[in-house]
C-alpha cells in the first residue's frame, strides 16, 4: 500500500507572514491561468489586506489553524502553525513547480517552515487537533481507520524507513470517512463518522481494550494501542459527510448525511457516552433528558456536505449541500429553515464555517471554485467572494483572533487570506 505523509508543525514558527517592499508571484500565476484566475490575480492588490499561498506537491482535503500568533524578535514577521495533509496527487501538469510561495506583489512575503513530516497510511481525508492538547493531531484515513499522532514525539525529520507510526488506532468503521471532531469542552473525547454510515464515539483517556507492550510493524504500520469506539451511532445506511459536537451542549452532535439529512443526536442516556459527558451538563440546561434522542431531518433536495453551529446561538445551526445552497436552522423548530442562500455558489457547498470574531458572519468553500463570506445583517449576503483558486475547496478555516481565512483547493493550492472587507466589517463590531 502506497505510504502518504501527513504534514504537520513541530513548532509553533511554521507560517512566516512579513511585511516587504516588493515581492514576486515566484511563478504561481504561471500555473494557474484560467479567464476568472487572471481577473482575480489583477485585482488582487485592491481587495487584500493580506494574501499568502503557497503550492503543495500534493492537495491538502483539511486545513486547520492551531493557535494564536506570536510574535518574535522582528516586530514584522508574524509566525502561525497550521495542518495540512495530503492525498494522492492526480497528473495536473506542474509537478515541477510545487512548493512556490509569495503575496502577488501586495507587500507581504510568506515562507512555510519547519515541519514535522510523518508517514500516513492512506490518503488524509481530514486531520483535526484536540483543542486542549493540539499536539495530539486525529486524522482519518482512506482505509477505513482513525490514527492518532502526538507529534511531540516525532523527529522533525521524516524517518526513511518509510514506517507510519501513530500513538494509537481507533477501529471502527468499516469504510473511509471525512467526519470528525474533538469535543469543546471534554479532553479526549472524539468523534467519527464515515461512508458506512456509523458514527463513532471515541474515549482516548480510557485505558485501550487492545494493547502489546511490543510494537510490530503491519502494512507499513507500526503501532501497539488499538482502541474501540466507547460508542456507535447507525444513521440508518445514510453517508456522514460532516459532524460537529455541539459547541454549549455536551451530550449533543449534529451530521451531515447523504440525501440531504441532518442528524441531531442526545447521548445522555445511552450507555456509552453518558458518565462521559454528565458532569459537564448544567443543571439548567434545556435539552432534553428523559431519553437519547435523533431527530432525522431532510434539509437539501442533494447530499448534506457539511454543517456549522453558531458559537454562540445554541439553536442556529448551518448546513450546505451538493443542491448548491445553505440553509440557516432554529433548532428548535427543523420543519422550516430560518433563511435558505441560493444563487450564489454555482456548484455544490463542501464547507461551511462561523467566523470565531462576529456573530453574524460565516464562510462557505464550493465545488465551484469560489469562497465566499457572508453577512446575515447584509442585505447583499455575500461581503466577498474568494477566487484565489482554481478547483474544488474541500475546507476552510477562520483564524481564532484575526479576521483571515486558511483555504485548501484539490489543484494542490494553499492560500491564506484577508480581505479589506471583512477585516472592515470585523473590527467595527
Amino acid at each position: 500500500m502506497e505510504v502518504e505523509p501527513i504534514i504537520i508543525p513541530i513548532e509553533e514558527h511554521n507560517i512566516e507572514i512579513q511585511q516587504e517592499d516588493d515581492i514576486e508571484s515566484d511563478g504561481y500565476d504561471q500555473v494557474f491561468q484560467s479567464s476568472e484566475f487572471c481577473r482575480w490575480r489583477k485585482n488582487s492588490l485592491y481587495l487584500y489586506n493580506m494574501l499568502f499561498y503557497e503550492l503543495l506537491e500534493c492537495p491538502s482535503p483539511t486545513v486547520q489553524w492551531l493557535d494564536q500568533h506570536t510574535i518574535k524578535g522582528d516586530p514584522k514577521c508574524d509566525y502561525y502553525r497550521l495542518i495540512i495533509g495530503t492525498q494522492e496527487k492526480e497528473s495536473q501538469g506542474f509537478d515541477e513547480l510545487t512548493g512556490e510561495h509569495g503575496g502577488y506583489e501586495m507587500g507581504i512575503r510568506g515562507s512555510m517552515h519547519p515541519y514535522v513530516p510523518m508517514y500516513h497510511i492512506g490518503d488524509v481525508n481530514k486531520a483535526r487537533a484536540m483543542p486542549q492538547n493540539t499536539f495530539k493531531i486525529a486524522s482519518f484515513s482512506s482505509i477505513n481507520d482513525v490514527f492518532l499522532f502526538d507529534y511531540s514525539k516525532h523527529p522533525s525529520k521524516l524517518n526513511p524507513d518509510g514506517i507510519c507510526r501513530p500513538q494509537a488506532i481507533l477501529r471502527g468503521h468499516t469504510d473511509e470517512g471525512f467526519a470528525l471532531s474533538w469535543h469543546p469542552m471534554q479532553q479526549g473525547l472524539l468523534l467519527s463518522g464515515a461512508q458506512d454510515g456509523k458514527m463513532c464515539v471515541w474515549n482516548l483517556e480510557k485505558t485501550p481494550i487492545n494493547s502489546t507492550t511490543t510494537a510490530t510493524v503491519h502494512n507499513g504500520i507500526e503501532c501497539n494501542t488499538i482502541i474501540d469506539p466507547v460508542e456507535t451511532v447507525d444513521s440508518e445506511r445514510k453517508l456522514v459527510d460532516a459532524i460537529q459536537w455541539h459547541p454549549s451542549h455536551p451530550a449533543v452532535f449534529g451530521a451531515a448525511a447523504a440525501s440531504g439529512t441532518l442528524l441531531i443526536t442526545d447521548l445522555r442516556a445511552s450507555s456509552g457516552t453518558a458518565a462521559l459527558v454528565e458532569p459537564l451538563i448544567s443543571s439548567t440546561s434545556t435539552t432534553s433528558s428523559s431519553k437519547t434522542l435523533q431527530f432525522r431531518v431532510k434539509v437539501h433536495s442533494a447530499d448534506c456536505n457539511c454543517l456549522a453551529f453558531h458559537p454562540v446561538n445554541e439553536y442556529a445551526v448551518l448546513t450546505g449541500s451538493d443542491d448548491t445552497t445553505i440553509a440557516l436552522w432554529d433548532m428548535r423548530n427543523l420543519s422550516k429553515e430560518v433563511r435558505r442562500f441560493e444563487q450564489h455558489h454555482r456548484d455544490g457547498v463542501l464547507e461551511v464555517a462561523w467566523s470565531p470574531l462576529a456573530p453574524s458572519v460565516f464562510a462557505s468553500s464550493s465545488a465551484d471554485q469560489h469562497v465566499f463570506v457572508w453577512d446575515l445583517k447584509s442585505n447583499d449576503e455575500v461581503i466577498f467572494d474568494h477566487k484565489g483558486h482554481d478547483s474544488r475547496i474541500p475546507d476552510i478555516s477562520w483564524h481564532p483572533t484575526r479576521p483571515m481565512i486558511a483555504s485548501v483547493a484539490e489543484d494542490s493550492s494553499f492560500q491564506i487570506w484577508e480581505a479589506n472587507v471583512v477585516e472592515s466589517l470585523i473590527n467595527s463590531i
